[in-house]
């Protein structure tokens, strides 16, 4: 059986990081109040670009770089470059074709951007994995997710202070054989489709000013997404002939260590069992359940053959569930 499997995988992320006093005292200063919303999120650490010289398209190409080059691929090789980001540096053109110029991709590289928000990465994950499985002549893939939210968000405590600036870029090889992935199940609910808006003022509007380009955030429960996630995951195993107890790792969204809690309880499972790295990273946004999972590949806490359910969500909202035999 042929399967689209995750072949290397690398991430970079800037030098500079803050802890939660540093965004405590920033918002102190505006009189807004967010060790609360700290507290509730469970980040501790955030790595934040500083400087004019970094953004999404730079921390892409740094990854892409060091994931070649630990799998000894040639970037003429690549049959597919797929960018996702809700903040890429460039509209036009496409920035997955600025990665393939810095790379020095072949001729016949197909390169093109997606964007799912923060469910962005796992979702271009499945849908390339599905392309090359429907296109004999392409047999290796760049995914690359980054975003910085950073730069669009300082009225905004909930995008300032939760978010990282991180970029993951994935190899995806078609072979012969189990590894791979196995399933999907997607979930739309859009009850807070102007909950996250941005640019605010909409792109036709921004040059106007009359409402902010930047962010703009509406409040709301962040766990309306718990029981879909349940359903979605419960309905993956059971297609797939699976219970949780096959499951090595349950790698999920990182926005919040309390929906990962409320998960786990709804499925019955031990928290040990859903890795929280948004402590030592952030939350990460478009690729944070693959920082998840970088963390423990480094880790050596995964073997090939090893049974991985990955799920996120984005705004509006949506979300995406992925079975895949590491």
């Amino acid at each position: 059986m042929q399967r689209v499997k995750i072949s290397g995988l690398s991430l970079y992320h800037p030098v500079n990081h803050v802890d939660n006093r540093w965004f405590i005292e920033y918002y102190d200063k505006k009189g807004v109040e967010i060790g609360g919303l700290l507290s509730a999120l469970g980040h501790e650490k955030r790595y934040l670009i500083e400087n004019n010289t970094e953004n999404t398209l730079t921390m892409s190409i740094e990854a892409s770089c060091e994931v070649l080059k630990n799998r000894s691929w040639k970037p003429e090789d690549l049959n597919l470059i797929v960018f996702c980001s809700q903040t890429p540096e460039y509209l036009i053109p496409a920035t997955a074709l600025k990665i393939h110029h810095a790379l020095k991709s072949g001729e016949k590289t197909l390169s093109y951007d997606m964007n799912a928000n923060c469910a962005g990465l796992l979702i271009a994950v499945e849908q390339v994995s599905r392309v090359m499985l429907s296109r004999p002549d392409c047999t290796r893939a760049l995914v690359v997710g980054a975003d910085y939210l950073g730069a669009h968000s300082y009225d905004s405590p909930v995008y300032h202070a939760c978010f990282s600036d991180t970029a993951v870029a994935i190899l995806l090889e078609k072979h012969d054989g189990s590894s791979g992935m196995i399933d999907s199940e997607f979930r739309v609910q859009t009850s807070v489709i102007d909950n996250s808006l941005f640019p605010a003022s909409g792109l036709s509007a921004i040059h106007g000013r009359a409402r902010s380009s930047g962010i703009e955030f509406t409040p709301f429960d962040d766990s309306v997404c718990i029981d879909a996630a349940a359903d979605s995951l419960i309905k993956i195993l059971e297609r797939n002939k699976l219970t949780t107890d096959d499951i090595k790792y349950f790698f999920l969204s990182q926005f919040s260590i309390r929906n990962i809690k409320k998960l786990c309880s709804a499925l019955d499972i031990s928290q040990d069992y859903a890795p929280f790295i948004g402590n030592q990273y952030g939350y990460t946004a478009t690729n944070s359940p693959f920082v998840a999972l970088h963390e423990s590949l480094k880790l050596n806490r995964i073997q090939r053959g090893d049974n991985l359910i990955f799920w996120t969500v984005g705004a509006g909202w949506q979300s995406a569930a992925v079975l895949m035999k590491y």
